[in-house]
């Protein structure tokens, strides 16, 4: 479960994702990777206990970016559901 989700946008091209889930973050990093025009998605660790973990990514239009990636992962959650409920 998610506490903790904050969204610093940069400028149009660079969003910072600072979240207590790094479940979820990573799972947005990999689907970032797949969607055209990022240019960069990674996730930043800095302490374990002290920091939570930060997603950066660069893209030509980053907001654009993370709700492609959104909605990509939404679609293949349904794709699973329905596959398991066969």
């Amino acid at each position: 479960m998610i506490t903790m989700i904050k969204v610093e946008k940069v400028d149009n091209e660079n969003i910072i994702i600072e979240s207590d889930d790094l479940t979820m973050l990573t799972l947005l990093n990999e689907y970032l990777w797949k969607t055209p025009g990022v240019e960069f998605a990674g996730v930043s660790r800095e302490h374990l206990f002290l920091k939570n973990p930060k997603l950066v990514i660069s893209a030509k239009d980053s907001e654009k970016a993370v709700e492609n990636a959104k909605e990509k992962i939404l679609s293949d959650i349904e794709k699973l559901k329905k596959k398991i409920l066969k």
